[in-house]
């Protein structure tokens, strides 16, 4: 199919040149986190650092691949999907969970089937959770996060495991239950595992200018520390998850700031802040709180350019970057906080709700690479989806962002993966008529060179096919799955 797309060389605030630059090798991965499932997609994003990237091909040739979708998931769309580590039969389960359930399924000869579910909640649209981890063993671990102590009612973390260790098929139990009283006062909906093999955490939704509350659980939950940061007025904790990095470093956005959290292993400290208008002139509706991103990291070896990439809320958005560690040649950019590096604004951004951000799915970053898109909303993408996919580069020369390309014929509403097996970016959208495609864009030019059609569905309930902006992980076999509306969808390579 003929696409047409627009290819931007230079665009933005700051300009340098395209060609010639020493670019990092991207082939070298960042720091792999050792107590994270030994899986080919571990964790939310990808990687502790959040760059939803996978070094497998996903699918190749649309007109070979098939697609299968286990549908009727009860409560609701899980934003992240993940593979467990290998049992003795050489598969893998996936894992889900969603608003009122932790599910195992299975993907073999009888197709794709839940095989053992947890629930840990009754309230589907009131507790609606976006984090769960999983970790070396097949140990998992997941949450309600309602907060209403009228009701006796507090966030509670828990630990799920396999009753048969050794058995993909076996039932699952709560091994565990921790809760979170007496510790936040707001409801605790974001967890990492960080690079000692503890979870991190932090309380958000706080309106109410309660504390922000950071704090470290050991495996066996005990809380080993918390740090308590005070609100600003009218700021807002908790609209996103945080990376962290090999030295437990945790970067946390809010609506006004970009904040480091330092763990050593024995006390939580509070590192740097940037002071940023996250808001500014764009939509303030519930589901836009600042940035609407996920921190990303960039850059891991010494001496290299080190980064946190996140998009801002404006009515224009753009594509920032800050110093992890800001070098010592750097003098800064006129009227803004030391630690921003960068900033560029996003062609294929526009307004389209006051209810969410126009850029609410994280960035997607291989190297000094990133890719980005237009979002069309968690509760449907609308008669006519709003498109548009770029991808940016950060010059490590001239530390300036340069737009590589940018196609806007295409509507991607979910996190994008890039594989660098096949070296396409991919995801999903809407099209004409309530028909859903699934997209694979040449990570060099931004040309469509995947476009195979899922599905038709109108309405937004449980529509099996729509992306509201979950990722998508690939298996070593190179098949790709993402969440639908109450379904997992699968792209058989």
């Amino acid at each position: 199919m003929k696409t047409y797309f627009k290819r931007i060389l230079l665009l933005g605030l700051f300009f340098g040149p395209l060609f010639g630059q020493a670019q990092i090798n991207p082939s070298e991965t960042v720091p792999r986190n050792p107590f994270l499932a030994d899986s080919p997609w571990p964790t939310y994003h990808g990687n502790s650092y959040r760059q939803s990237y996978s070094d497998f091909a996903g699918p190749l040739d649309s007109e070979k691949a098939t697609v299968k979708v286990l549908k009727g998931i009860k409560g609701g769309t899980s934003p992240w999907t993940y593979f467990s580590e290998k049992y003795p039969n050489g598969k893998r389960a996936i894992l889900q969970s969603n608003a009122t359930h932790f599910y195992k399924m299975v993907d073999d000869k009888q197709g794709i089937r839940i095989v053992s579910k947890v629930k840990i909640d009754s309230d589907w649209l009131k507790s609606f959770g976006w984090n769960f981890l999983q970790t070396k063993g097949n140990v998992w671990y997941t949450y309600d996060p309602k907060y209403n102590p009228k009701k006796g009612e507090y966030t509670r973390l828990f630990k799920i495991a396999d009753a048969q260790p050794d058995n993909i098929y076996s039932k699952l139990v709560v091994q565990d239950t921790f809760s979170f009283k007496d510790i936040a006062k707001d409801k605790v909906q974001h967890f990492a595992i960080n690079y000692s093999g503890q979870i991190a955490f932090y309380s958000g939704d706080n309106k109410k200018g309660n504390d922000a509350v950071f704090g470290i659980i050991a495996p066996n939950f005990s809380l080993l520390d918390t740090l308590l940061i005070k609100p600003v007025p009218n700021e807002i904790f908790g609209h996103n998850a945080f990376p962290i990095d090999e030295d437990n470093a945790m970067y946390v956005v809010t609506t006004h700031r970009l904040i480091q959290i330092n763990w050593d292993g024995v006390a939580l400290t509070k590192g740097f802040e940037a002071w940023y208008d996250f808001v500014k002139d764009g939509p303030k509706g519930r589901f836009a709180e600042g940035s609407g991103t996920t921190p990303t990291l960039m850059g891991f070896r010494q001496g290299a350019d080190k980064l946190i990439i996140v998009a801002d809320g404006h009515q224009k958005n753009n594509l920032l970057a800050f110093w992890r560690e800001i070098p010592k040649t750097w003098n800064g950019l006129p009227g803004e906080d030391m630690r921003l590096a960068g900033k560029i604004q996003l062609p294929a951004a526009k307004r389209f709700s006051e209810k969410f951000q126009s850029i609410e799915n994280s960035p997607t970053v291989y190297g000094y690479d990133v890719a980005i898109a237009q979002f069309n909303g968690f509760l449907g993408q609308g008669k006519k989806p709003m498109k548009g996919v770029q991808k940016v580069r950060w010059n490590v020369d001239t530390d300036r962002f340069e737009i590589q390309w940018v196609n806007t014929e295409i509507n991607m509403n979910g996190v994008l993966t890039y594989s660098k097996g096949s070296n396409m970016v991919y995801g999903s959208g809407r099209e004409a008529g309530c028909n859903y495609y699934y997209y694979g864009l040449d990570w060099d030019t931004g040309e469509l060179v995947f476009r195979k059609h899922l599905g038709k569905a109108c309405k937004w309930l449980n529509n099996p096919w729509d992306d509201g902006g979950c990722q998508q992980i690939i298996d070593e076999e190179g098949n790709l799955y993402y969440a639908g509306g109450a379904s997992l969808v699968k792209l058989e390579k």
